[in-house]
């Protein structure tokens, strides 16, 4: 996915009528590298999302909301001193590169009117946001780059703002200059690298696209292309540069999985990804990265979390497995008093200092001659009492094993049920709230938050079916404790991914039986809510909450249940999404 130069171009064609003129009235900083600015514009108001995270850096409108810390960052803080009650006076792209300066008149300590510059720059690892006075003095920025950490820029309050130097041709020149250029430059340079190493704003995915668009191999050189070639390139660039002639400005490219691949101004970048079509490429940015987003912050987030409950589920997995093994081997405990009893029938045979005797086994049919290994040192019979102590003790230890198995077994379900409820999390209190209920567990060191009221109820996800059922979703064990045996009513219907760790799902009937369509809607988001996620022919089994039990002693969120019926679905994101903007 490329947030290049060109689609910044295009993006601010877009957001300039829109937000120059309009008067900054909030700012909030939810991450140490995000920043969400409320503008009051002419007609309506806008929220400004700026991410400057080194592996998602993007700008856009966004009609999502984060939650934001209790306390604000001081970065928050000196922004809301500096821009709010401001007006934006512009926003200019510098050329085509990947640097916009948004240009805002506030009033100082003093009252007077001063001009401020929000400095965008979308540069992977070096992203960043800076804030200076008109003559590019920087107050401060949400990444403070020190002489050690880059021989290049320094970037620290009270310095001198400088644009980073770069050699590649200025794109806003002419097509045909543009060619002409690139083409003295670089004769012997292979296309697809030429195009985005030797002009601003240019990604390896555009440039892969004018490959197609000229119908020629990458591999070739810029020399080998002809002059109808030189004249399309032409026409090309002038496509590139001008406002979208669609009425659709934005597209989001979706793969078989219908996970989001692409955001771009083009509709044709990937003919073998489906196409989702926006009216505006802003929005397309935001449908695109919203969701990202919160995936990859929420990853960041529980990273360490993961990881230990990944090692604890592969450490019981290993101890269910010798488990396994040693119950096995203790079920063939018959063989040790079959030993002993042939010692036993044989005893006149025996005298003390035998290392080993011969007797026919009429234990198996046709009887058959066998040796048993005998301790010189015992006596006899204390050679049988051998045995049939060692069978005794291994009786014993079957019921003690099938007793840890189980309980190992449990901990596995329970763990990967709490690590799939963790990867699927979009909620920063949902995430606290499985980390106090691991801490609660034992499994997790630590102190439960005592800012919670214990009485608080849950808050579920809940969506609306298209016939108008409520279905409700827990979104930690504890939650699908709370929804399945307390919350929901007998006559309701119950749903969850068969043999797959997932949330619950409720759908509210109120005593009337809900049809086909909305077991399958609420199939749908059991699949989706569950570690088959972004599989296909999920099973979800489905039965009356009067048939689904808890055990008791069991861990948060394990149930049995009977009388079950069984549905396949392939999770779809943008029905679960219409479903609950239902609500």
């Amino acid at each position: 996915m490329a947030f290049d130069g060109l689609m910044i171009h295009q993006l601010c064609d877009e957001l300039k009528p829109l937000l120059v003129g309009g008067r900054i009235d909030k700012i909030f900083q939810p991450e140490r590298d995000e920043l969400t600015i409320g503008i009051r514009g002419l007609k309506s108001s806008f929220s400004l999302f700026l991410s400057v995270d080194a592996s998602m850096p993007y700008f856009t409108l966004t009609s999502s909301k984060k939650e934001n810390p209790q306390e604000p960052p001081m970065f928050c803080m000196l922004m809301r001193k500096h821009l709010t009650g401001g007006r934006i006076q512009s926003m200019t792209q510098i050329g085509f590169e990947r640097v916009v300066v948004i240009e805002i008149e506030s009033k100082n300590e003093f009252g007077d009117l001063e001009l401020k510059k929000l400095i965008i720059e979308i540069m992977g690892k070096h992203s960043n946001l800076i804030l200076t006075r008109e003559d590019y003095t920087i107050i401060d920025s949400i990444k403070r780059i020190t002489p050690e950490m880059s021989r290049v820029r320094t970037i620290l309050p009270g310095l001198k703002y400088a644009f980073l130097p770069t050699e590649k041709i200025d794109f806003e020149i002419a097509s045909s200059e543009v060619v002409e250029t690139l083409i003295n430059q670089a004769p012997d340079e292979k296309l697809q690298k030429v195009f985005y190493e030797h002009i601003q704003g240019f990604s390896p995915m555009i440039s892969k696209w004018l490959c197609q668009r000229l119908n020629v191999d990458p591999s070739i050189t810029l020399n080998q292309l002809t002059t109808n070639d030189h004249e399309q390139l032409i026409m090309l660039f002038d496509e590139l540069k001008a406002p979208s002639p669609q009425e659709n400005k934005g597209f989001v490219y979706l793969d078989s999985q219908v996970q989001s691949k692409i955001v771009y101004f083009k509709p044709d970048i990937d003919k073998l990804l489906t196409l989702k079509s926006f009216a505006t490429l802003y929005s397309a940015v935001d449908a695109f990265y919203s969701r990202s987003n919160r995936a990859h912050k929420m990853h960041q987030r529980t990273l360490s979390l993961k990881k230990n409950l990944a090692q604890r589920i592969e450490r019981y997995t290993t101890k269910l497995a010798k488990q396994t093994l040693e119950l096995e081997d203790a079920e063939n405990a018959d063989e040790l008093r079959i030993i002993g009893e042939l010692i036993t029938a044989n005893i006149y045979m025996i005298s003390k200092g035998m290392s080993r005797i011969g007797v026919l086994d009429y234990y198996v049919d046709p009887p058959v001659m066998r040796t048993i290994e005998l301790d010189v040192r015992l006596e006899p019979s204390e050679n049988a009492q051998v045995f049939f102590k060692k069978y005794a003790k291994l009786k014993k230890a079957i019921i003690e094993l099938k007793r840890q198995i189980a309980e190992t077994h449990e901990q596995v379900v329970y763990l990967e049920n709490v690590l799939t409820m963790l990867t699927n999390s979009e909620d920063s209190k949902i995430v606290d709230e499985i980390r106090e209920e691991l801490i609660t567990q034992g499994y997790v060191k630590g102190r439960v938050s005592k800012k919670r009221p214990k009485t608080s109820k849950p808050s579920f996800s809940t969506f609306v079916s298209t016939e108008g059922y409520e279905i409700l979703v827990g979104k930690s064990s504890l939650q699908n404790d709370y929804l399945t045996t307390k919350l929901a009513s007998n006559k309701d219907m119950w749903l969850h991914t068969k043999d797959i760790p997932g949330s619950h799902v409720i759908i509210r009937t109120n005593g009337q039986t809900p049809d086909e369509q909305v077991l399958y809607e609420a199939a749908l988001i059991a699949a989706y809510y569950s570690k088959a996620k972004n599989s296909s022919n999920v099973p979800v089994d489905y039965t009356l909450v009067k048939n689904v039990s808890k055990p008791s002693g069991s861990k948060p969120g394990m149930v049995i249940y009977i009388a079950n019926k069984t549905l396949f679905v392939t999770p779809d994101y943008d029905v679960i999404l219409k479903l609950s903007k239902k609500n």
